[in-house]
C-alpha cells in the first residue's frame, strides 16, 4: 500500500512492505527463524537532485529533498524487496563527535568534511579537552539536531534517522589527536590513552543518547547495515583504523571500548575499510561483532580464494556477512548475470551458508528474476544456525 504525505515533501512508501522487511531482517540478524533470507534489490532512478555535500551541509532542506526523492525512486522502481529507508548523516563527516571537542570541520564540495588540524598535539594535551560534551550545544551537534528534527517533521516520523558517523572510539580519537602521537602514547603513557578513549567513548554514547532523545527510539536507526529502528539490531561501529596499528595494540587499547558500545546498545556491525588479511581479521574478531563487511581482503584485491577463506573464518565465529561477494581475480560484474561467463551458484551458496545479507543493484525489469534466483538458491539456508 502506497502512503503519501501531502506538502512540500511528498513521500511515497509501501508501509506494509517496509514493516515486513523490518521484521524479517531483524529476526534474521538475531538468528531467529525467518521465511526466507533477506535480499535487497536497488533500482532507484538516477533523477534525484544532485546536490553537493557542501550544499547539503549549508542547507539541510536539500538533504531532506534528496533523501525523499531517492526513497520515492526506489519505491516506484522496485518495491518488492527488503529495502528499508532511512536518513543518513554522512554529510556531517567522520569528525562530527570530534567537533564537539573543538575540532575544526573543513568543508569541501564533493566529499564529507575533513578534520582540519588537531585539538591535541599529543597525549599530554589531554587536560585541554573537556571531559564531557553537550551534543545539543557543542561543535556540529546543533547541525545534527536541526537535521533530525527537520527531517522527522517533513516525513511525519514515517522514515527513521541513522545515528551520526561516530566512527569507533579510536577513530574519533584520531580526529582529536594525531594518530602517530597516539601510537607513541600506547607505549609511553598507556593509562593516559585509556583515559582518553574513555572520554571519547562517553562522548559517542552521549551523542547517540542525544539523538535518541531528539528523535525517539522508534525513529532512530543505530545499525546502518540492518536499518531497523528501535535498537533491534544493535549498533554499528565504523572502525576504519583497525589496520593502521598492530592487531595486538588494537586488541589492547581499542577493542575494549568497541565492546563497551556493543554492551550498551546491542551487538551489531563492525565496519572497516580493510584489509582483513593478514592478522587484522583477528583484531576484528576480538571486538566480537555480529556482522562484518565483505570488503578489501589484502591490498586492494579480493580473490575468490580470499573470499572463501574469509567465509570459513567468519562462519566458524558465527558472524554474518554484509555486502556482495564479488572478487577481483575475474572481471567485476553482477554475480547473477553473465559478466563472469557463468552464474557461480555453488560459490554463492557457500558464501551465504553461515549468514549473509546480500544486496544487488540493477534495472527495474531485472529485479523480480534476481530476487527469485536468490530466494531459490538459499531456500535450504533459511535457518542454517538451528
Amino acid at each position: 500500500m502506497e502512503y503519501t504525505i501531502p506538502g512540500r515533501y511528498a513521500l511515497k512508501i509501501d508501509r506494509d512492505r517496509i514493516a515486513e522487511a523490518y521484521d524479517r531482517c531483524a529476526k534474521y540478524y538475531r538468528k531467529e527463524p525467518v521465511d526466507r533470507l533477506p535480499f535487497r534489490y536497488y533500482s532507484g532512478a538516477p533523477s534525484c537532485p544532485n546536490y553537493t555535500m557542501g550544499e547539503i551541509i549549508r542547507d539541510p532542506d536539500k538533504l531532506i529533498e534528496k533523501t525523499i526523492a531517492a526513497i520515492n525512486a526506489q519505491t516506484e522502481s522496485f518495491p518488492d524487496t527488503d529495502y528499508m529507508p532511512y536518513l543518513g548523516m554522512a554529510h556531517l563527516g567522520q569528525g562530527v563527535v570530534a567537533s564537539m571537542f573543538g575540532a575544526s570541520q573543513y568543508v569541501v564540495e564533493d566529499n564529507p568534511p575533513f578534520t582540519e588540524g588537531r585539538v591535541m598535539k599529543d597525549i599530554y594535551d589531554l587536560g585541554k579537552i573537556p571531559r564531557k560534551i553537550d551534543p545539543a550545544k557543542d561543535g556540529w551537534g546543533p547541525k545534527l539536531k536541526e537535521t533530525c528534527e527537520k527531517f522527522l517533521d517533513a516525513v511525519q516520523g514515517e522514515v527513521p534517522v541513522l545515528v551520526s558517523d561516530h566512527q569507533s572510539p579510536y577513530g574519533t580519537a584520531t580526529k582529536i589527536c594525531d594518530n602517530e602521537q597516539l601510537i607513541f602514547a600506547m607505549y609511553d603513557e598507556p593509562e593516559m590513552v585509556h583515559e582518553f578513549f574513555d572520554i571519547v567513548t562517553t562522548a559517542i554514547e552521549d551523542t547517540i543518547d542525544a539523538m535518541e532523545g531528539w528523535c525517539g527510539s522508534e525513529h532512530l536507526v543505530k545499525n546502518e547495515t540492518v536499518p531497523v529502528p528501535g535498537g533491534k539490531t544493535g549498533v554499528i561501529i565504523w572502525d576504519d583504523y583497525i589496520s593502521v596499528i598492530s592487531p595486538s595494540l588494537h586488541t589492547r587499547f581499542c577493542a575494549p571500548y568497541n565492546i563497551r558500545l556493543y554492551e550498551k546498545y546491542g551487538v551489531g556491525h563492525l565496519h572497516t575499510c580493510g584489509p582483513y588479511f593478514n592478522g587484522y581479521i583477528d583484531a576484528c574478531l576480538n571486538c566480537k561483532p555480529r556482522s562484518l563487511d565483505l570488503t578489501i581482503m589484502r591490498g586492494m584485491a579480493r580473490s575468490k580464494e580470499d573470499m572463501a577463506e574469509f567465509r570459513r573464518i567468519t562462519k566458524e565465529a558465527g558472524i554474518i556477512l554484509m555486502g556482495s561477494p564479488d572478487f577481483t581475480n575475474h572481471s567485476i560484474g553482477s554475480i547473477f548475470d553473465n559478466s563472469w561467463g557463468q552464474k557461480d551458484d555453488e560459490y554463492l551458496h557457500f558464501m551465504a551458508d553461515g549468514g549473509m545479507f546480500y544486496s544487488e543493484w540493477g534495472a527495474k525489469e531485472n529485479g523480480a528474476a534476481r530476487t527469485k534466483h536468490w530466494h531459490d538458491l538459499t531456500r535450504d539456508l533459511v535457518n542454517v544456525w538451528d
